[in-house]
């Protein structure tokens, strides 16, 4: 679960436009610059999804030069989704789409992979429900409301 960051969302009127890896709500334009490791060699824009309330985030995942990792982006996962609120903050997100990949080599420029970009891989473990069995918010403010 990440952390709320309340002492900044509190001040800022503007809902953020992306997530860092850390969970960290960032308010600028995405470039992978902003990355919140200097290492980084290449840096992910992703969309994800809340399991339980269905709301989307963009946020950011890296890999640096430091790491023994391959970084394919479809095949990563951002783990629980930013805090909103919502009991889907304990819970795995649902990758959906690669929205822009951009690599550098050692300091240089970076540049746009647009090949690594789009939908991203189920994971095994998330079987989605029929859309006829996927509670609204509206619906289900309506149970909790009749209760």
């Amino acid at each position: 679960m990440n952390a709320t960051f309340s002492d900044i969302t509190s001040r800022i009127q503007e809902p953020p436009q992306w997530w860092d890896q850390n969970g960290t709500p960032r308010y600028g334009k995405f470039h992978p610059s902003q990355s919140p490791s200097i290492y980084s060699n290449t840096v992910a824009l992703l969309e994800i999804e809340c399991q339980s309330c269905r709301d989307r985030f963009v946020v950011e995942m890296h890999s640096g030069w430091f790491e023994d990792r391959e970084f394919n982006p479809k095949k990563l996962h951002y783990g629980d989704p930013p805090n909103h609120g919502c009991v889907g903050d304990t819970m795995n997100c649902i990758d959906l789409r690669v929205l822009e990949v951009w690599h550098r080599e050692s300091f240089s420029v970076w540049q746009r992979v647009k090949l690594l970009e789009g939908a991203m891989d189920a994971p095994q473990w998330f079987v989605p429900a029929p859309k006829s069995k996927q509670m609204t918010k509206r619906k289900r403010t309506r149970t909790r409301a009749s209760n």
